[in-house]
């Protein structure tokens, strides 16, 4: 029966002189009308016969979802709204608010391939066994210090108990000094001392609304001035870079600056004090208390050539 139907909607649309409708783009390709291609006569008909055949609000001519649900919402092209972008509709979307560019199951939920509650594209530990208690990163939580950080995560697991820490699990400090050692006139991060700057830069408060962290470099006085000037803001600048990849420090709340030789802390004359001059100092202070030669890049005359 309803295939007689069709049969006789098509053959009076036929009869009528219309041509089935195509779409029409503008010159950035974008849709526009739904039959701005038909004829000047087969548009005249169309939009007398069917103004709006789904009843969604939007004329015929405008739709590009003719068979719409009746009372569902609409967009101003006739068709479902989809507000997370997942390619699920509203009415079927289970998670409304999946992260953008998620992989989404057919209502709309990012896919949780180990079941441990935590979507994929947040899940840190994708391979958690079935039944094990995880974090919010989706891993295994397992807290030695009872500190409320996962071990995984926890760059200081003796913390005393009930002390306060970072989300590195780390007692906080607004100042951070760190001695590690470069190769003479390099600024490369060496791999044996990774471990000791990820320790001293985990220790590092949490940043508060209006705070960023200062990176300064210092040298010992070997090589001359302009040597050392530039030297100390290259080390400072990889210490950000390591901060940034190794500790998820946003990169515009990272500042650096370097004064060379001209600070020191200890005397040059002997090699433990020219050790300790070539530091590597990281302050959390509030914007307002940047120095004026604070940068977010290192400036252009320093950059190695």
């Amino acid at each position: 029966m309803k295939k007689i139907k069709i049969a006789l909607i098509t053959s009076s649309l036929l009869s009528a002189g219309l041509s089935f409708p195509s779409y029409a783009e503008d010159e950035h390709g974008i849709l526009t009308h739904a039959i701005e291609s038909i004829t000047s006569h087969d548009v005249n008909k169309t939009t007398t016969y069917y103004r709006d055949l789904d009843q969604d609000g939007v004329s015929d001519e405008h739709d590009h979802c003719l068979n719409t649900m009746f009372g569902v919402p609409v967009d101003q092209n006739g068709c479902e709204l989809d507000d997370d972008k997942d390619g699920v509709v509203n009415r079927i979307d289970q998670c409304p608010n999946s992260a953008p560019g998620a992989f989404v199951n057919r209502v709309g939920c990012e896919l949780d391939s180990d079941g441990d509650g935590v979507p994929n594209s947040k899940d840190k530990c994708p391979r958690t066994p079935k039944g094990v208690s995880v974090d919010a990163h989706g891993c295994e939580f397992i807290d030695t210090d009872q500190d409320l950080v996962n071990d995984k995560f926890d760059e200081c697991l003796d913390t005393p108990l009930d002390g306060s820490v970072n989300r590195h699990g780390c007692e906080p400090h607004e100042y951070v000094l760190t001695n590690i050692i470069f190769q003479s006139f390099a600024h490369d991060i060496q791999e044996s001392q990774r471990p000791i700057l990820r320790k001293d830069a985990a220790l590092l408060s949490n940043l508060k609304e209006g705070e960023v962290v200062l990176i300064t470099g210092h040298t010992d006085y070997t090589a001359s001035d302009d040597v050392n000037l530039r030297l100390s803001w290259r080390r400072a600048d990889s210490t950000k870079q390591f901060i940034i990849d190794e500790l998820g420090h946003i990169e515009q709340k990272v500042y650096i600056n370097g004064y060379g030789e001209d600070q020191p802390t200890a005397s040059n004359a002997n090699e433990e004090g020219k050790q300790e001059n070539r530091r590597i100092e990281l302050r959390v202070i509030t914007r307002d208390e940047l120095p004026s030669d604070a940068m977010l890049t290192l400036p252009p005359e320093m950059i190695p050539r």
